[in-house]
């Protein structure tokens, strides 16, 4: 076993299964550092720290027994924190600074990458910008202010070609040490996609184990075509955050949350096809946006990586 298998994401890939459902399984070889406090010094050490002033003594010390702790047991520590490979909405301008720091603090790791189809992504991705608290439509966060651009960073369809951070990832840690997964792999053949994962990380287990885990097990439920209008005129007038600074009232999250569950089961009453067509609409608006976009970086991670992803209805350059 590596000294510490580190899983950053990206975002919207299953990462929440994975976290609850496979890293904390003891049993299965893994000893996570998913508890509050781990997570909070994770997040000031490696993300929220400035470049400037990072020193990375304080979470090595901190982890450093805990590592040792696991791999006394047995155990595969585990780092899992999507926000590693950046933040979509801020156009991930900080991923190579994170990777440099974890190289920094954890050079023998191994690193896990999950990548998905750049459209069900972006369609995705835009739904948890509206969840998180994001007021733009899909039209708007495709085409930020450019207005004060320079000055703060923000959505650029560009962040999902996913070639450019594993390629870095594997100029840091070797390209032995880093495995990349598409999720579609977890959706379609999700024992496979498992069983991949543990062969990467020496880990044996009998299949019968690995046929028992929840794969059925849904987390994190999307919004309704209702709900996920209302909630963005909400966000506009009722919600400061990062991702809306400056609105005219900042409402209790609780009374934010009464409100998503009435909208939901409002949601739950309408039409599947009503439902649909709002999802087509969104979905056709994104093709045209990314058309040819991601082909050649799709070319060049199957070149980095041994994947297949034609196949799973990534874009790629057309074979005459």
């Amino acid at each position: 076993m590596g000294s510490l298998l580190i899983h950053i994401g990206y975002n919207k890939t299953g990462s929440t299964w994975l976290q609850e459902a496979l890293f904390p399984r003891k049993d299965l070889g893994f000893l996570s550092f998913l508890e509050l406090e781990d997570r909070e010094r994770i997040y000031r050490s490696l993300v929220r720290q400035h470049p400037l002033t990072f020193d990375g003594v304080d979470i090595l010390g901190y982890y450093n027994e805990k590592i040792s702790l696991a791999e006394n047991s047995g155990l595969l520590p585990v780092f899992s924190n999507e926000r590693f490979s950046g933040d979509p909405h801020s156009a991930g301008y900080d991923t190579k600074e994170i990777a440099d720091k974890l190289y920094q603090l954890f050079p023998d790791s191994r690193v896990v990458i999950v990548v998905r189809e750049q459209q069900s992504m972006l369609l995705s991705t835009y739904r948890q910008y509206v969840r998180a608290g994001g007021p733009r439509s899909l039209r708007g966060y495709f085409h930020p202010p450019e207005r004060g651009s320079r000055r703060v960073p923000m959505f650029d369809p560009e962040y999902f070609e996913y070639d450019h951070l594993v390629a870095y990832y594997q100029a840091l840690f070797g390209k032995e040490n880093v495995l990349v997964l598409p999720y579609e792999w977890l959706r379609i053949k999700p024992l496979d996609y498992v069983q991949k994962l543990l062969q990467f990380c020496d880990i044996k287990i009998d299949s019968q184990v690995l046929q028992a885990l929840p794969f059925q097990q849904k987390v994190n439920r999307g919004y309704g075509r209702l709900t996920l209008s209302w909630k963005r005129q909400y966000n506009r007038f009722f919600l400061d955050n990062g991702l809306n600074p400056g609105a005219i009232w900042d409402l209790p999250y609780s009374f934010e949350r009464k409100l998503v569950r009435i909208w939901s089961r409002l949601d739950d009453l309408l039409p599947k096809s009503w439902q649909q067509s709002a999802a087509r609409k969104m979905k056709r608006y994104i093709a045209q946006q990314t058309k040819g976009k991601y082909a050649e970086s799709n070319r060049r991670l199957e070149v980095l990586t041994g994947l297949s992803l034609r196949e799973l209805d990534y874009e790629l350059p057309h074979i005459d």
